[in-house]
């Protein structure tokens, strides 16, 4: 889908883009063509797409896979989505996906082989959270953010920016950034540039949905040490965390961005295993 075909499809349905939602439409086929590569679908495989918009990669991504569902909020793009993925075979639910619940999803057992989302800055973190959340089992995830994100998800251990959305990815897969994205890929053009990712899954690796809200609490109070900040979330007592930390020969004094991410799930896992005895 180039430029030219997404005004034609911006006027032949009356649409435009809501600077509130941080919509800017794809408009670049070597882009679309990129992320599908990444992507590797096929017919056996579920892909679950947060935002398809006007549905440049969607058209695409729904003749490839065996079952394709799109999570959308801006119910303006019903009519087109229609056209271009349901009447395709696939499923489009609209719906803030910050708010999709399970039982909104088409069925109990609904699980994404491939997860597909060009996000907007202001949810980055929560949608990317709520994903890994949700589907732990999923085996890639192929997202284009802002490039300045990409300092908060890849960042490492004793740096600013490291946090709950860097520990957590590197918890869900191996990840890496595959190409950017310049402004005049997108109609309208934003002010910045964005990069695609992608986070995937080892064979055989354990992904426990509740290390996300063990890590936010850990960093619930960035200033204090973990001790402090984890306490101060009313689940875990400091007589337990800091016999946790004894245990993996930890300092007392540690700070959350001190650790590195297998530190949070071993701190975990020691921690839920004494709750379970008691």
């Amino acid at each position: 889908m180039n430029r030219q075909e997404v005004l034609t499809i911006l006027d032949q349905y009356g649409l435009s883009a809501k600077k509130s939602l941080g919509q800017n439409f794809l408009c670049n086929d070597n882009v679309i063509g990129g992320i599908l590569d990444l992507a590797n679908l096929d017919k056996t495989m579920t892909c679950l797409e947060i935002g398809p918009g006007l549905g440049a990669l969607s058209e695409k991504a729904v003749i490839l896979c065996g079952r394709y569902v799109a999570v959308e909020i801006d119910t303006r793009f019903q009519e087109r989505l229609t056209d271009a993925v349901e009447n395709k075979g696939g499923c489009v639910l609209y719906k803030d996906y910050l708010a999709l619940a399970a039982e909104d999803l088409p069925d109990p057992s609904f699980a994404p082989d491939v997860i597909l989302s060009n996000l907007p800055y202001y949810v980055m973190t929560p949608i990317m959270l709520k994903v890994m959340r949700d589907f732990p089992s999923c085996g890639k995830m192929v997202f284009m953010v802002e490039e300045e994100a990409l300092d908060r998800i890849f960042a490492n251990p004793g740096t600013k920016q490291y946090g709950p959305l860097s520990v957590v990815t590197a918890l869900f897969g191996n990840k890496r950034k595959c190409f950017n994205v310049d402004a005049a890929s997108f109609c309208p053009a934003p002010n910045t540039i964005s990069s695609v990712i992608e986070i995937t899954a080892e064979p055989g690796r354990v992904f426990d949905p509740s290390w996300i809200g063990f890590v936010e609490s850990a960093f619930a109070l960035r200033r204090k040490t973990l001790v402090n900040s984890l306490s101060s979330s009313g689940k875990y007592s400091k007589e337990s965390i800091l016999s946790a930390l004894g245990t993996l020969g930890i300092k007392e004094t540690v700070r959350s961005e001190e650790l590195q991410p297998s530190d949070f799930v071993r701190m975990y896992e020691i921690m839920h295993d004494r709750k379970e005895e008691n």
